[in-house]
């Protein structure tokens, strides 16, 4: 395997600026995650790595190859799509073996291969089987091996499991996960699921409208996010956001809205003036005596827990999440209590994160 690095990778489409100044460091076995909405960009960063687009500027390395040039099949990379893209006139070992058959690979490598790649996926029974007799997940996995039989440099997924349903989504969540651990694999994946990304990758890369928001750890994303669009895209349910003003004097910083106002932990990285505050929520807390009051609009039971959709005399819209016995009803008025530990402060002007 080898590292994937991308510098200063910028992609236009006529008017459409689809990936701009893209820099990013995927380490050698490493399982790196792209991830964000529709048009975020993470798509056609993904096919400038693979070479089915060029790109305006920048330049992609493979291990220490430039290979920004290098036409797709010279690469060294082997690349799963969303719609598996099997043969289907090819039964499940012609599929996993025609790349290497067309690569001029001697019949006995092929078939030692091919089987060592369906037993790691365990599906050498379905060999004989054409794509229209398989199940989702059977696809799946023969376009994985078609995959691994190459003994590529790098692996890039293309939003593998959309088309799955959500149990197997699940199921192949974690075989994926497993085969990344097996084969030590270097891993760029792309998806818009957050679900898989905080659960499948070492690191998040999160990118909005081209540029890269955040690269880190999925936890680290997750408990400091760089900015209100990370803060946000990760989550669910989303982070509550209210708007406010913050003042400091004498070592002690204040929230304020029309409806609540909060002692914050201080740093030199706060200023004054207009701000965010996101809370996630996981850290609400309804009880006696709270920040602010709200009124409960909407409970949803969810198994072991419960999510309650609260409105405040701002008309900010709230979610709390709670443990499934929390004793509420529709149109009470509670009290919400918002740790000051677990605050997330964002300038408002910028977005950008600035504490605690």
């Amino acid at each position: 395997m080898a590292h994937v690095s991308l510098r200063d990778l910028t992609k236009q489409f006529e008017d459409t600026l689809a990936v701009a100044d893209l820099n990013l460091e995927v380490a050698d076995g490493e399982f790196v995650v792209l991830v964000g909405p529709s048009g975020s960009g993470k798509t056609t960063a993904l096919r400038l790595v693979a070479g089915l687009e060029r790109p305006t500027r920048g330049s992609i390395l493979i291990g220490d190859r430039d290979v920004t040039d290098v036409p797709p099949k010279d690469r060294d990379i082997a690349m799963v799509f969303q719609n598996y893209a099997l043969y289907p006139h090819m039964t499940v070992y012609d599929n996993m073996a025609f790349g290497l058959q067309v690569r001029r690979f001697n019949k006995r490598e092929i078939e030692a291969r091919v089987r060592d790649a369906a037993d790691i996926l365990g599906i050498g029974a379905l060999f004989h089987r054409k794509p229209s007799q398989l199940s989702g997940g059977q696809r799946q996995r023969t376009a994985l091996g078609r995959a691994i039989v190459r003994h590529p440099q790098a692996f890039l997924f293309d939003e593998p499991l959309s088309n799955l349903d959500a149990s197997l989504r699940v199921e192949m969540r974690a075989e994926l996960s497993q085969l990344h651990r097996r084969l030590g694999a270097t891993i760029l994946y792309v998806t818009h699921d957050q679900v898989e990304a905080m659960t499948m990758g070492q690191r998040i890369a999160v990118m909005n409208e081209g540029r890269l928001q955040q690269c880190a750890e999925p936890l680290e994303v997750y408990r400091k996010p760089a900015n209100l669009f990370v803060a946000g895209f990760i989550g669910s349910p989303a982070i509550n956001l209210f708007e406010g003003e913050l003042t400091s004097a004498n070592a002690v910083c204040v929230f304020r809205t029309r409806n609540f106002e909060l002692s914050v932990p201080c740093s030199e990285t706060l200023p004054a003036g207009p701000a965010t505050l996101g809370v996630r929520p996981e850290d609400l807390r309804l009880s006696d005596h709270g920040t602010f009051s709200a009124v409960v609009r909407v409970v949803e039971p969810v198994g072991s827990e419960m999510y309650i959709h609260l409105a405040s005399g701002d008309a900010t819209r709230v979610v709390a999440r709670a443990p499934a016995d929390t004793q509420v009803k529709v149109d009470e008025r509670v009290a919400v209590e918002i740790p000051p530990s677990k605050v997330h402060i964002f300038r408002s002007d910028t977005g950008e994160r600035v504490g605690p």
